[in-house]
């Protein structure tokens, strides 16, 4: 059985009234917290029907008196001041009635304070289904913590009448204050666009669009503080008065709507800046960009917007820049996020932006079909996707492809016997679904790469970030997701397809009445995605007639199949061989589990029973749908070492397949094996074609691969041209080859072999005379050297080949050792020596005209300002080297600058960008065998988890690291780096012994290095674990020892956080004033570098000193800009701590209430990051023990001083 349901923008939680004690599941009747997203029992989202939102409600709140505010005809009447509503609530005054209903002023007897109350109008509660949206928005508004948005309190609900709470502002909209002042000043009008600025930044950051921004949206009190208000209103309700409806239709003002809003197309957070552009036009002229002589024609006006300097000619020419690149009708013109809008007001100029002309040229004209008038007369209540766009349902032969990601089922049930289920459920889901030219599924590699990246488990509870970054990843257009349960014998399977940027969801439901009809009923859930896809009939009859589909109707036999796919691609082959083999005596005419057990055997070296196995598969696949032979044949053919068969059954598959990723792979495997490599590479094997022996061509092979990245495949033609290069007696080839071999054997992480083949090279070019060639061979050596941790003997090696090249005029040369001589200084620490190494090489490179290394002096250069703490400056030299890197499509330093750029954006809070680079970069890396980078990558991404509090994928990430750099037997900096680091994340989590000792080790290797700041950071390192421990005499020492040698080596970031460090040692000693005198000093300086994580520890560190001095007001405004910052930035340690802090000065303050919410917040944080971390370890730090022992203790008061 399968059914489906449709609602829209997925991933929002329940909300109730203030008072509701609990909230039942519809789906098992387990009673949840009125707080729980998801039941607790099944897992699933539960229910906002009125009905169970009305019982929860009455069971927890007081009861007013009936009939007090409603007309004989059911409508609401006007509330006269000092009314009360409900026991909690006194009106105070009418302040307007707007679409949704009249707005009071009220007093909350409750917690003592003014509040705006909205109550909805009695037509609109009475749909269910608007109510529920509205619900959902709601609680997702009210999620937003931001000084620049106003803020929701409450949904309510008194004798049956639905009321928002909000914050109460003494002031006027801002449209009030247009039609009473008219147009505004620039410097008046920049202020109030600043703050709408950041307004956006935050809601969009939580995934919240406003979809209704206009001046009657934004209030502005007596001090000109704007707040942004109905968050999450304009997308929930449907009201016939202001045009707001729902679903795909009419939605938003006319006036302040965006092209793609008129045109009812997908919307996203750049809707909401072109708002902002309409906005600032009127702010700055008087009037709005687009005058008509009707609604009408304001909606869809086709000229583009007037010049606001035609309007205003005294406004500033980057002004107008700013206001125009908002009004963009393309999205990917306009800003594309509220950060850029922000920098560029604060900045004064306009990024990217149009240059100012004194009139338009006319643009392209918006397609707007002529039915729209039929829509509006209609009044609003058509839906935009059936008036405009509805398709045909033949699927157009241009149509891009839909990709569905198909990632594994949750096992929501307690059953662990199911778990299997889960990848197995999801397998089977993507074979029954298929293929076709209209339909690419993201094949499962990809997709388990890809969740061991992001370090999520099988049975992640997706969220909607999550989801989001899922689609990012994997290129996916849909997502299913799913869970099962077993209730008796019945499996019950939920599955929902995301789509992401529609922000809509389709719930598809299943069932089998027990395991034997399983495979049925997937088949039944594959038929009802299929026709959930937006496919056309023919498609979705094309995918039915030839699925790929494992050709066994045995569960068992499928369940074994899957398990053994999975663990093959873990790796474990041994294990994946007795699920194959258990496979096919389930089911003996298994056709490609029995070519899968052929390929298993072939990887274990197990070359008889790979192809007897194998040859059963292909004769088992006679009668089999041709893709499915296709790929049992393709298999054979790789397994008896057939390349020529094997690339054409692949060739057979990609024209059945057109759109299969995995399939394109698998040939492109094949054709690489076959030697189609580049342009070069193919005329250099046409060359060998003629010659056999001709030693150069073989050398450029092997050198043409090194260069591709493929060390490992350069050998087999360079040891070939070795063994002819000594018989022919050639020694200048026989050196050129050796230090090829070097260079190979470099890339491919033996540095002793390298080291050995460039000696061998270096003394027959000295016997010889080649100075170039001798030159170019002691750069080589030299950074072998390096990396074996031979400093002295590396840096004569360095100095001898700049000094050779210099002598014979190679600016090339010269430029080239220069970038390594650099590099050898700046992994010393030496950051000064290495900046003016670098920009020398820069001037050569620039002159000789190599973009790619003059993409990598930029890089380096970044790097240094990095260090130095200089981050514009970095961010401007790796944004630079990215624009080069990607015109020369190289993919190691596209990812190099990728990564430089996540870094970057790691120290700024920049985190979700930091992520997509970080991740980008790894894919590239990964792209060009490059271990050594993907381990950079996946350390930064370690730190990034940390910092988000995510501490098991931290360490994860950066064991992952360590193993890697292990493995190459790599001794640079990097090494000490991810060593000290991950030693620091074990001290984080409580792990002191074992985080001692790396420490103990990454000191004494940074000292050999002579790197002076990562000598200073591991102090830092040594003096948190101390702190942890509650040792703070010795915690001060060190921290006192990495301060001098930080301030020595001119790491400004590592300077204030040493002087950071000793500050909260001096409050822990009672010396809170000299702590904040030093604090004050680090925050101006961490706010002025952008080092967000710094500054917000900073101002807990002065919230913890300010109340120590008894200055609580001061305090608790440090503290809660801490807490907002901290969940604007995701920092979840950082805000354990601000709550903790919090909950502290209110309980000095003698206020109860507060006390105990931020002690619970601390304590609910930290109980959310140790149940992740699956220890208690965390709960050994000193610092955290006072919330710890919470946890651990069955007995839990409301507040703890």
């Amino acid at each position: 059985m399968v059914q489906a349901t449709l609602r829209a923008d997925p991933g929002v939680s329940p909300v109730c009234a203030r008072g509701c004690s609990f909230m039942n599941c519809p789906h098992c009747h387990t009673e949840n917290s009125d707080s729980a997203a998801r039941c607790k029992r099944c897992g699933r989202i539960l229910s906002l029907s009125d009905d169970g939102l009305e019982a929860t409600v009455r069971a927890g709140a007081v009861s007013a008196p009936q009939g007090s505010w409603r007309s004989a005809s059911g409508n609401l009447l006007a509330l006269e001041p000092g009314a009360e509503f409900g026991p909690r609530y006194r009106i105070q005054s009418r302040l307007g009635q707007g679409g949704m209903g009249a707005v009071y002023k009220a007093h909350d007897k409750e917690l003592d304070r003014t509040v705006a109350l909205k109550l909805v109008r009695p037509n609109l509660m009475a749909d269910p289904e608007t109510m529920q949206r509205f619900k959902q928005e709601l609680l997702l508004a009210s999620k937003i913590s931001h000084k620049n948005i106003l803020r929701i309190h409450d949904l309510g609900d008194v004798e049956g009448i639905k009321f928002i709470s909000m914050a109460y502002i003494e002031g006027e909209d801002l449209h009030q204050h247009l039609k009473r002042e008219g147009r505004l000043p620039v410097d008046r009008s920049i202020a109030i666009a600043r703050q709408l600025c950041e307004a956006l930044e935050a809601a969009h950051a939580a995934g919240v669009m406003h979809r209704d921004l206009k001046p009657q949206n934004v209030l502005i009190d007596r001090e000109g503080t704007a707040y942004v208000s109905d968050f999450g209103l304009a997308k929930s309700l449907k009201a016939g008065g202001a045009g707001i409806t729902y679903a795909g239709q009419f939605l938003g003002t006319p006036g302040y709507m965006s092209p793609e809003q008129v045109e009812g197309g997908p919307l996203d957070h750049r809707s909401d800046l072109y708002a902002l552009g309409v906005i600032l036009y009127e702010m700055v002229t008087g009037e709005v960009p687009f005058i008509g002589e009707s609604t009408l024609k304001a909606l869809f006006l086709k000229e583009p917007a007037k010049n606001p300097k035609l309007v205003n000619p005294d406004l500033p020419d980057y002004l107008a820049r700013i206001i125009l690149r908002c009004l963009e009708r393309e999205p990917s013109q306009r800003y594309q996020n509220a950060r850029e809008v922000l920098n560029d007001l604060e900045g004064k100029h306009a990024s990217r932006a149009r240059a100012i002309l004194s009139t338009h040229l006319p643009g392209r004209r918006w397609a707007i079909a002529a039915t729209a008038t039929l829509f509006l007369s209609l009044g609003g209540y058509l839906s935009i996707d059936r008036v405009f766009f509805q398709q045909s349902r033949k699927q157009s032969a241009s149509a891009k492809p839909v990709a569905l990601a198909i990632l594994p089922f949750r096992n929501a049930s307690s059953d662990p016997a199911l778990e299997w289920l889960g990848r197995s459920l999801a397998e089977m889901l993507r074979t029954d679904i298929g293929q076709s030219p209209y339909l690419r599924s993201v094949s499962s590699d990809r997709l388990h790469q890809i969740f061991k990246d992001l370090r999520l488990s099988d049975n992640t509870d997706f969220d909607s970030a999550t989801l989001g970054r899922l689609a990012e990843f994997t290129g996916a257009d849909r997502l299913l997701t799913g869970q099962y349960v077993k209730a008796g014998d019945r499996i019950l399977i939920d599955a929902t397809i995301e789509d992401p940027k529609g922000q809509r969801s389709t719930f598809l439901k299943a069932e089998a009445p027990g395991e034997k009809e399983l495979i049925a009923a997937i088949r039944g859930l594959a038929l009802s995605v299929q026709q959930n896809l937006a496919l056309s009939a023919e498609v979705v009859g094309e995918l039915q007639a030839r699925p790929l589909q494992p050709s066994s109707k045995s569960l068992t036999a499928l369940r074994e199949y899957n398990e053994g796919l999975q663990l093959a691609r873990l790796g474990n082959h041994s294990e994946a061989l007795k699920h194959f083999e258990a496979s096919t005596r389930e089911d003996p005419s298994f056709a490609i589990a029995y070519s899968k057990l052929g390929q298993t055997h072939s990887t274990l070296g197990h070359t008889r029973e790979a192809e007897q196995a194998s040859r059963e598969a292909v004769r088992l696949s006679e009668n089999l749908p041709e893709q499915e032979r296709f790929l049992i044949l393709a298999n054979h053919a790789r397994i008896v070492n057939d390349l020529d068969k094997a690339i054409e059954s692949y060739e057979n598959l990609t024209r059945a397949l057109p759109a299969d990723s995995q399939i394109h792979f698998d040939l492109a495997g094949l054709y690489e094996s076959k030697g189609k490599f580049d342009a070069a590479r193919d005329h250099f094997v046409k060359a060998l074609e003629g010659d056999p022996n001709y030693v150069d061509a073989l050398w450029a092979v092997g050198r043409v691969e090194i260069k591709r990245k493929n060390p490992q495949a350069s050998l087999v033609p360079l040891t070939r041209a070795l063994s002819l290069a000594i018989e022919l007696d050639n020694q200048e080839a026989k050196a050129n080859i050796l230090n090829a071999i070097g260079v190979a054997y470099k890339r491919l992480h033996k540095p002793e072999d390298a080291l050995r083949y460039y000696r061998e090279s270096l003394t027959i070019k000295r016997e010889r005379g080649d100075t170039r060639g001798l030159a170019a061979s002691l750069s080589e050596v030299a950074q072998v050297e390096a990396q074996l941790g031979q400093k002295a003997e590396a840096l004569a090696s360095y100095q001898e080949a700049l000094k050779l090249r210099r002598e014979i005029g190679d600016s090339q040369g010269v430029g080239n050792t220069l970038i390594d001589l650099g590099a050898f200084y700046q992994n010393r620490g030496q950051y000064d020596e290495a900046l003016k190494l670098y920009k020398e090489s820069l001037q050569l490179q620039v002159e000789v005209g190599n973009e790619n290394y003059v993409a990598l002096c930029l890089s380096n250069i970044g790097n240094i300002y990095l260090s130095k703490g200089q981050y514009e400056d970095a961010r401007t030299y790796f944004e630079r080297a990215l624009q080069l890197s990607e015109k020369s499509k190289i993919p190691a330093d596209i990812a190099t600058a990728v990564y430089d750029l996540a870094d970057i954006a790691t120290k700024m809070g920049q985190y979700d960008q930091a992520l997509a680079g970080y991740m980008r970069s790894i894919e590239l890396w990964r792209g060009a065998d490059d271990r050594r980078g993907v381990a950079i990558a996946s350390y930064g991404m370690g730190t990034l988890f940390e910092y988000q509090g995510r501490y098991e994928a931290a360490l994860d990430a950066k064991e992952e690291a360590l193993k890697i750099f292990q493995q190459i037997e790599d001794r640079s900096f990097w090494l000490v780096e991810i060593l000290s680091g991950r030693a620091n994340t074990l001290a984080l989590v409580g792990r002191f012994d074992e985080a001692k000792k790396d420490l103990e080790t990454a000191l004494d290797l940074a000292q050999k290095q002579q790197n002076s700041p990562l000598v200073a950071q591991i102090l830092n390192f040594q003096g948190d674990l101390l702190y942890y421990e509650g040792d703070y005499t010795s915690a001060r020492r060190l921290y006192d020892q990495a301060f001098q040698t930080a301030s020595r080596s001119g790491a400004r970031q590592l300077t204030l956080v040493s002087k950071m460090n000793l500050a909260k040692v001096a409050i822990r000693d009672g010396h809170a004033r000299a702590a904040l005198n030093s604090l004050d000093a680090v925050a101006k300086d961490a706010h002025s570098l952008g080092l967000k994580y710094v500054s917000i520890e900073c101002a807990i560190h002065r919230g913890d000193a300010l109340a120590q001095l008894r200055d609580y007001a001061r305090a608790r405004q440090n503290l809660e800009t801490a807490v907002q910052k901290s969940e604007n930035l995701g920092a979840r340690a950082l805000l354990v701590r601000a709550h903790y802090v919090l909950a502290k000065v209110f309980f000095s303050t003698r206020n109860a209430t507060e006390a105990s919410f931020h002690s619970k917040e601390a304590l609910r944080l930290l109980e959310e990051i140790r149940k992740e971390l699956r220890s208690d370890t965390l709960l050994q730090r000193e610092d955290l023990k006072p919330i710890a022992k919470r946890i651990l203790s069955s007995s839990k008061p409301s507040v703890w001083p």
